[in-house]
């Protein structure tokens, strides 16, 4: 295996774990013997009799809006993975105390925790990760985050020094390039292919860029890492095959950079639109949502395998998050990585943010290992979070098909293989059959833009999420669509008449407001 300490930044290499408070570093005097009980007055961690909250009770639902089905909150069609419905109280007490090993206290909750996570949940992620993407090596390990952002930024922290370079899809997750920016890297775009079955990334601009990239950049070092959101790419919804991947990880072990894996949205796979579900009124009861697939059926037929997985020597970093899952406020997630890039990262955590919130991590954990029952039991909320979105999806990409915009060929759509974002493109034909030029394909849609807000619908131009504008200037023509903050069938199909409505007017008046 190529020794991963190679890709760590010399910033982070400068960093070394202590605390004021711990034992000495130094050997212990001949005949010391540790004390079996001993009392703490070294750390500044209260008693946890100071804390003011004795339990929490928390109560849940059993499938996403549960609280908007007609059926009252009854699993009505709701298959787990054994072939059975799930009911009964759900609600979950967390006390102040346990004895229970996989669950966690308002004593450790509420107290100060290790930077890595605490123990139970820090388990979880990596028989998460063992069960749906284990690493192709065995020196791997797992730390949390305070979300995938903070997740991000550490691993730009941890391997890129000033003036590096990361080589990112041209239109992306845009705070990255801050992470990039505030440890002196250098992005650089790498195209992205808007085809409709597309991977997303251009594997054939990215290859080139790598050949010939002392001959075109002579300013710059070879690139240190690629970022890709590789499965339900932000904003395109694009996701890589497996065989795409295979490919794009050879270029990474020939030209030696790191792949930063970021995956908010891997875990909501979604199958091809099908018009047939609808009835008449298009709309469905969440409760009536059915998730058909097995746990099995699920990690092996549809759940698309990570980098990690095709990983042998230590050079990809996976960035996952309980925000699109659980939810967002929790701030919560964790990162993959060799064991090296983990210290790394650790240490890192040390100097920034101390790690996650413990009371974040408490309900995570004991929802999950009390309630849900442990790993086939997250993974069978997923599997409900699927079945949801995919219906949300479906849902507004028949509203944009049925619409005269569409029949009209003004717009069209990528459907999706994962996540939640739909790429909405404009065509711009004008009632001459012109089109805009290139060059004004960003101005158009910025007037397009304010068109759309007047049809009351908030919508992400695809200008705005890119690395460099100029470069991506001709291949801007579209509008990033996401089904998830809406809420109900109603509003989503609303959307999207309003949008395409919005796109009609503004065709109708030539192409402009």
């Amino acid at each position: 295996m190529t020794d991963p300490s190679q890709f760590i930044s010399k910033r982070a290499q400068s960093r070394k774990s202590s605390h004021f408070a711990n034992v000495p570093s130094d050997a212990p005097p001949t005949g010391f013997k540790p004390h079996p009980k001993p009392l703490l007055l070294s750390y500044g961690t209260p008693n946890d009799g100071f804390f003011p909250i004795d339990s929490i009770d928390v109560n849940l639902v059993n499938f996403p809006f549960e609280h908007q089905s007609k059926h009252g909150g009854h699993l009505n069609g709701h298959k787990e993975a054994n072939g059975t419905a799930k009911s009964g109280n759900n609600s979950l007490h967390i006390s102040r105390h346990t004895d229970d090993p996989k669950l966690l206290d308002l004593s450790r909750g509420l107290q100060y925790g290790p930077v890595a996570g605490l123990g139970p949940l820090l388990e979880f992620t990596k028989e998460f990760i063992t069960k749906t993407h284990k690493p192709a090596y065995s020196e791997w390990n797992s730390i949390l985050s305070t979300g995938a952002s903070d997740g991000l930024n550490k691993a730009c922290d941890a391997i890129l020094d000033p003036g590096d370079v990361v080589l990112v899809e041209e239109f992306t997750f845009t705070p990255f390039l801050k992470f990039v920016n505030n440890v002196g890297g250098v992005a650089v775009p790498v195209k992205i292919n808007l085809s409709k079955e597309s991977d997303g990334l251009d594997f054939d601009h990215l290859e080139s860029l790598l050949v010939n990239w002392s001959k075109e950049n002579p300013s710059l070092p070879k690139p240190k890492a690629l970022y890709t959101i590789s499965t339900g790419q932000n904003p395109t919804g694009y996701t890589q095959t497996v065989e795409f991947r295979r490919k794009v990880y050879k270029l990474a072990e020939e030209h030696n950079f790191v792949i930063i894996e970021d995956d908010p949205y891997g875990y909501l796979t979604l199958p091809k639109y099908n018009s047939s579900r609808f009835s008449s009124n298009n709309k469905v009861d969440p409760a009536d949502l059915k998730n058909d697939l097995t746990i099995e059926e699920y990690l092996s037929d549809h759940l698309t395998p990570s980098y990690l997985e095709l990983d042998t020597t230590g050079r990809v970093i996976r960035v996952e998050t309980f925000s699109k899952l659980f939810a967002p406020g929790l701030r919560l997630g964790f990162v993959i990585a060799h064991k090296k890039v983990i210290e790394a990262i650790q240490n890192y955590g040390e100097v920034a943010n101390r790690g996650a919130s413990g009371l974040a991590q408490t309900v995570v954990n004991n929802i999950i290992n009390d309630k849900l029952g442990g790993l086939d039991g997250w993974l069978n909320w997923i599997l409900k979070m699927r079945a949801t979105y995919s219906h949300r999806k479906d849902l507004l990409l028949h509203s944009i098909y049925q619409s005269e915009a569409f029949q009209k060929g003004l717009v069209d759509v990528i459907d999706p293989k994962a996540g939640m974002f739909v790429t909405f493109k404009v065509k711009f034909l004008d009632p001459a059959e012109g089109k805009v030029a290139s060059d004004q394909v960003v101005s158009a849609m910025k007037q397009l833009l304010w068109k759309v807000i007047s049809h009351g619908v908030l919508v992400v131009p695809g200008y705005n999420m890119t690395v460099d504008q100029k470069f991506s200037l001709e291949r801007s023509n579209f509008f990033r669509l996401c089904y998830a903050p809406l809420n109900n069938d109603e509003e989503i199909i609303e959307s999207g008449k309003r949008l395409t409505d919005a796109v009609l007017e503004f065709h109708n008046n030539g192409n402009k407001f």
